[in-house]
């Protein structure tokens, strides 16, 4: 009798701990990000993703990262120190790019530091949203995704 209770009870606790909409909380750069927006703290302006097109997506693992636009992938190898991210290197497949791909990888691009050979950037992370500093005052805003 004991057994067929410690069940119920067991596949009951369970079910509460499986949702597809379980929020993702993520506090440190490990994990998958989805590309939300730039936006410049200056004006306040906020460019978001045009209708329908890809997802652009990026996923931290301890030395190195790999995401994708939808139509390219990408991968490399980072440091970061305090609250500065540094990829030391940045490769991928070139297949012809969305306008949001293209914008991302310019982004990304634009950060390059020719003395150090490295891309080098500023980011913090504040209730699930990862926000990185390409130029001052601008950031690309990402969100923890599964």
């Amino acid at each position: 009798m004991f057994e067929k209770y410690f069940y119920v009870v067991f596949l009951s606790l369970l079910s509460f701990g499986c949702s597809e909409n379980d929020e993702v909380i993520n506090e440190t750069l490990l994990g998958s990000w989805e590309l939300m927006a730039y936006y410049n703290q200056s004006t306040g302006e906020m460019r978001t993703s045009p209708s329908g097109s890809d997802s652009i997506r990026i996923t931290f693992q301890e030395d190195d990262f790999q995401g994708t636009t939808g139509r390219n992938t990408f991968f490399g190898d980072y440091t970061t120190e305090l609250s500065t991210l540094s990829l030391l290197s940045l490769n991928g497949t070139e297949i012809a790019e969305s306008e949001w791909g293209i914008l991302f990888f310019q982004t990304i691009a634009s950060t390059y530091d020719s003395d150090q050979e490295l891309f080098f950037m500023e980011y913090n992370i504040e209730n699930n949203i990862l926000n990185i500093e390409y130029d001052e005052s601008n950031l690309m805003r990402f969100k923890a995704v599964k």
